[in-house]
């Protein structure tokens, strides 16, 4: 019993070491692409170089992603608790539309023809830290809100779905800002390419 409970309390911990470790890379690695020095001089580094910091932005901008759309998913299904008593919808048949409200909430298809940005498609893959970001949209409505949903005040909800929202435009602002950096360290890339500085087929090999 007592070996039983140092196992539970050994696994708890690691548990904790790795979210914080996760949370630190986090924070690192968006500050880092963040920093003006980042890709000030992008004109000067070797290709590997370059080609390592697009990854480091891909990387970044899914994590900002993935949590952009756990704020949407949250809001929208607040947005349509609010909805369901003003139509009068009993809780039973709010449960049977929720899978088609979370639905409708995904992200559309993007047309990559039509894209001026290839190297900017759409990654809707988990991020290594998406505990992480879960953790922090648990921090503003969790489980036990959610579970609770019916009997929640309207302000209450209503406070809640201003507060994901300033907290999706924060994200927003940062992933755009991600953006920015990516497009020059892209553009960079491609200039070299175009301009027969590098190989393109290198990448291949």
């Amino acid at each position: 019993m007592m070996m039983g409970r140092r196992r539970r309390a050994l696994v708890l911990s690691r548990r904790r070491r790795y979210g914080e470790a996760m949370v630190d890379h986090e924070r690192r690695l968006i500050d880092r692409l963040l920093e003006p020095a980042y890709a000030q001089d992008v004109g000067s580094l070797s290709l590997e170089d370059l080609r390592t910091m697009r990854e480091e932005c891909r990387e970044a901008e899914n994590e900002l992603s993935f949590e952009r759309r756990l704020c949407h998913a949250r809001i929208d299904i607040l947005t349509a608790e609010l909805e369901r008593r003003k139509s009068g919808l009993s809780d039973s048949e709010f449960l049977a539309h929720l899978p088609q409200i979370l639905a409708d909430g995904q992200p559309s298809p993007v047309d990559l023809r039509e894209s001026p940005l290839p190297w900017r498609a759409p990654d809707f893959s988990l991020p290594r830290s998406a505990d992480v970001q879960r953790q922090r949209v648990d921090e503003i409505v969790g489980e036990e809100t959610l579970a609770r949903l019916t009997e929640a005040p309207i302000d209450e909800i209503k406070g809640i779905i201003e507060s994901l929202a300033k907290h999706e435009r924060d994200l927003s602002t940062r992933r755009s800002g991600v953006h920015g950096v990516m497009d020059a360290i892209q553009g960079e890339i491609v200039r070299r390419y175009t301009s027969g500085e590098a190989d393109p087929t290198a990448a291949l090999g």
